[in-house]
Order: structure tokens, then sequence, then C-alpha cells
């Protein structure tokens, strides 16, 4: 069976990255021989990255770091903050990033406007650079009007989504 994990990179309670990554969720569930589970960071208390050893780090960070080694594969929700990765994720990213050393994943990108999607090149630069991150595509962008009364109602980001999910898990086939 193989492990997919999604990292929901945003710390707002009323999170639309947090949306977007339950809908993930959903849809791999129903997928015969995934695994997944959610590291959903408004719930893990995550030191900042200061160099220091992974055994140095409290508790909530090494389960982070061990979450993120036992997975196949990543699905990555970010949050678009100026036009770039929020600083929870850029945070957990640099702490996990041995972790994450040659996985497929797929990227979530949640903006205030439709006009921020590029924020998400940045996500795919730090992955593949740091840690030989083969990000998928397509990537999966929504924005405030994609959200109605708390839920994802756009079908171009379900499909998109759909989409992603599709192109991971043959990945994770090969």
């Amino acid at each position: 069976m193989q492990k997919v994990l999604i990292i929901q990179g945003s710390l707002n309670p009323k999170s639309k990255t947090a949306i977007v990554a339950q809908e993930a969720e959903k849809i791999l569930h129903r997928c015969d021989g995934i695994d997944c589970q959610t590291l959903d960071l408004r719930y893990f208390d995550i030191q900042f990255c200061d160099g220091r050893k992974l055994q140095d780090y409290g508790s909530d960070t090494k389960k982070a770091y061990a979450m993120v080694q036992e997975s196949d594969g990543l699905i990555i929700g970010m949050p678009v903050y100026c036009y770039s990765v929020s600083g929870p994720l850029k945070n957990l990213i640099d702490i996990t990033s041995s972790a994450m050393e040659n996985k497929v994943a797929g990227i979530l990108c949640t903006t205030g406007s439709s006009m921020s999607y590029l924020a998400s090149a940045d996500l795919a630069k730090i992955l593949a650079y740091e840690s030989q991150v083969l990000s998928v595509q397509p990537v999966v962008c929504s924005s405030y009007e994609d959200f109605k009364n708390g839920k994802l109602e756009s079908q171009k980001v379900h499909d998109k989504l759909n989409a992603m999910i599709e192109a991971l898990i043959s990945l994770l086939k090969v």
C-alpha cells in the first residue's frame, strides 16, 4: 500500500487551504491501494528551524518529520502570502527536507486572488532544488471566489484536484 501525506500549510483557523486538503483526502480515501493521512500545521507545535539536530526538537516536530519520512508521496497545501510560500510551511520544509528526498508531490495553492497562482512555482523550486521532489501537474489553484459558505464550490478546482491526484498516484505505482 502506498502512503500519501497531505501537508496542510496554513495556520488560519478558517483556512481555505484546509478545505481543499480535506477534499483531496476524500478523493484519496476512495483510491485502491492508497493510505493517506494529513499533517495539519494548525495542530502541530513545530519549532523554528535553527540548525539543531532533529533529536533536539520537540515531539510534534519529530512526529511531523516521521510522517514525511514514512510517506511515499506528498500533497502540499500552501496558502499564498505576499506572493510566496507561507512561513510555517517553509519552516516545516526546512526541517523535513531530508525526509522528502526523491518523493513525488502534488501542490494545492490557495490565494487571495486569481493573480497569485504563480507563487506555486516558488514551492516547486524549493522542493526540487533542496530535496529532488518531483512536482506533478496540474497544480491545483483556488482563490476566494471558489468558496461559498466554507465549502469548495468550483467544479474546475475539483476537476484539477482529481487530475493532480491521478497523476500523483500513477507515479507512485511505477
